[in-house]
């Protein structure tokens, strides 16, 4: 099925079986300032996890906070514009996804609502009557790690056995940059020849993640950046958004096919207490709104139309030569703001 959206400055087709979108402006070479509804929902269903992960940006724990069945189809509903339709996909988090009791009846709903439902995972709870409940049912599969010795084969193996579209989900900082570098190297080909790609999410200090571990600006950073052009790898990589202003500057790869941060332009996040703000890594609650007392149009439109102008002021002030195309230094965490140092 495609979903298409058309109006003044703004275009979009969306292709539900593939994963497929496209975006563009005004002309095929000019990009939109925003979404008239957003094309992707990142919604936690729950905050329980029992694996206790030392990076866990949400420090979720064994607490049963679940949103109910009820809840997440009033967010559905609540982000279908009677103009524009459902947001395209929905990014499905946690806590652990697989922990909650009501995991595959949402994906039932999500299905049956003409949306595409990815999610991510530590993969403790993979196995193969897991994967077959799923199978149909999910654009892909995220498997996050922190280190290579954690990429599990067959873990892999029992996802794509059923043709689910698996991704690994890396994340990146000052200590698993080592095994980053190898993997461009291409020293885990094999261990990772069935996934879809690997992406590198950027270590934010949230959570049970603290500020010992985020990147630095030094020789090994360098030496990933440099092998982000030059690397031996055959596996797809790709990079989460708060990457994106290294790679505009420092690497080769063409701008045209980078988008800079979209959270609050074209993507919205809700957790499962129903509140609404512009990214899952929002460390204060500027922007933070609850469904229970705010419609969702006058948030999207209204709100966060203050958001972008706020956070263009973060664009950059030197002479950058993406400086039109980037949307500058993050809101919510100078430790992350490489371009400024």
């Amino acid at each position: 099925m495609n979903i298409r959206r058309h109006s003044d400055g703004y275009n979009f087709l969306g292709d539900t079986n593939t994963g497929l979108t496209m975006r563009w402006g005004e002309t095929i070479k000019s990009d939109p300032w925003c979404a008239p509804w957003p094309e992707l929902a990142d919604i936690s269903i729950s905050n329980h996890c029992t694996k206790g992960c030392e990076f866990c940006y949400r420090e979720s724990s064994d607490n049963k906070s679940f949103m109910s069945l009820e809840e997440y189809e009033f967010v559905l509903s609540s982000l279908k514009s009677e103009k524009w339709g459902s947001v395209f996909q929905v990014a499905l988090g946690g806590g652990e996804p697989l922990e909650h009791p009501d995991f595959i009846e949402m994906l039932n709903i999500s299905l049956s609502k003409g949306i595409v439902a990815n999610f991510t995972t530590n993969g403790i709870h993979i196995n193969k009557e897991v994967a077959v409940k799923m199978k149909n049912k999910v654009g892909a599969v995220a498997i996050s790690v922190s280190k290579a010795s954690e990429i599990n084969k067959d873990k892999i193996k029992i996802l794509t056995d059923k043709g689910i579209k698996t991704n690994i989900h890396f994340v990146l900082d000052n200590q698993s940059i080592d095994d980053a570098i190898d993997i461009l190297e291409g020293n885990y080909d094999e261990l990772l020849e069935n996934v879809n790609g690997l992406i590198f999410l950027t270590y934010k200090p949230k959570g049970r993640a603290g500020l010992s571990k985020c990147l630095n600006m030094d020789e090994k950073l360098d030496k990933f950046i440099k092998l982000i052009d030059k690397g031996q790898t055959s596996v797809r990589i790709g990079f989460d958004a708060c990457f994106v202003p290294l790679l505009m500057k420092y690497t080769e790869v063409d701008t045209d096919y980078i988008d800079s941060c979209e959270c609050g332009f074209f993507s919205v996040y809700i957790d499962e207490k129903l509140n609404v703000k512009p990214c899952s890594f929002a460390n204060d609650d500027r922007f933070s709104y609850n469904l229970k007392d705010y419609d969702f149009q006058d948030v999207w439109m209204n709100k966060y139309d203050i958001y972008r102008k706020d956070i263009m002021k973060n664009n950059c002030k030197n002479d950058c030569k993406n400086k039109s195309t980037c949307r500058g230094k993050c809101a919510y965490y100078d430790s992350i703001a490489f371009c400024y140092e």
